[in-house]
C-alpha cells in the first residue's frame, strides 16, 4: 500500500488530515490537527504496522522582531513526527501546528511508539509544549531552575550559577 493510499483511508476517519503543501526531505508529509495526532499514530501503528519513531521535534514559528521593535506574541510550533513501518518500509512525516495562545499542548504518543517518552520530554525542555499524557514530563536536557525554554525565539537568558 503507498503513502497516498494510506492517507485516503486515514482521512475518513479523522477530518482536518491532507497532504502537506511543503514535503519533508522526500517523504510523505501530512498536516494533522494537533488535538489528532495521538489518535492518528494510534491507526497508523494497529492498521499499518508503523512501529518506530524516527523523529519527534518542533520549530518556532514566532516572527523575529526587527532590531528596536516588540517580539511579537502571536505565532505558533510545529511539532514535526517521522514514523516508520520498517518491514514494510514506508516512512511518513506528520506536522501538526500548535498555537502559542492554547498553552502549546498536544496529546502524547507515549505508549504507542517507545521513542515518545525522551523525544517529548527534550520538545518540552526545549520549547515548552506540552505533550497530554505523557507520565513523567520533565526537564531532561536542562537544570530544573532555568527560567524558559532555550529554543522559543522569545527567549532571553537570565544568568545564573551554572553560568
Amino acid at each position: 500500500m503507498t503513502a497516498d493510499e494510506i492517507l485516503a483511508k486515514l482521512q475518513h476517519s479523522f477530518p482536518g488530515l491532507e497532504k502537506a503543501a511543503d514535503p519533508v526531505k522526500n517523504y510523505p508529509t501530512w498536516t494533522v490537527p494537533a488535538k489528532l495526532v495521538r489518535q492518528v499514530g494510534e491507526r497508523l501503528r494497529s492498521e499499518f504496522s508503523f512501529d518506530y519513531l524516527d523523529v519527534l521535534t518542533a520549530n518556532d514559528w514566532l516572527p523575529v522582531p526587527a532590531a528596536g521593535e516588540t517580539p511579537a506574541k502571536e505565532g505558533s510550533f510545529e511539532v514535526v513526527y517521522i514514523v516508520s513501518a520498517l518491514e514494510a518500509g514506508h516512512r511518513v512525516c506528520l506536522r501538526a501546528s500548535v498555537p502559542r495562545a492554547d498553552g502549546a499542548s498536544l496529546p502524547s504518543l507515549y505508549g504507542i511508539f517507545m521513542a515518545a517518552d525522551w523525544q517529548e520530554r527534550e520538545v518540552y525542555d526545549m520549547y515548552g509544549i506540552h505533550f497530554e499524557g505523557h507520565p513523567n514530563l520533565k526537564r531532561i536536557l536542562t537544570h530544573d531552575q532555568l527560567k524558559g525554554f532555550p529554543l522559543r525565539k522569545d527567549y532571553k537568558h537570565t544568568p545564573d550559577s551554572y553560568d
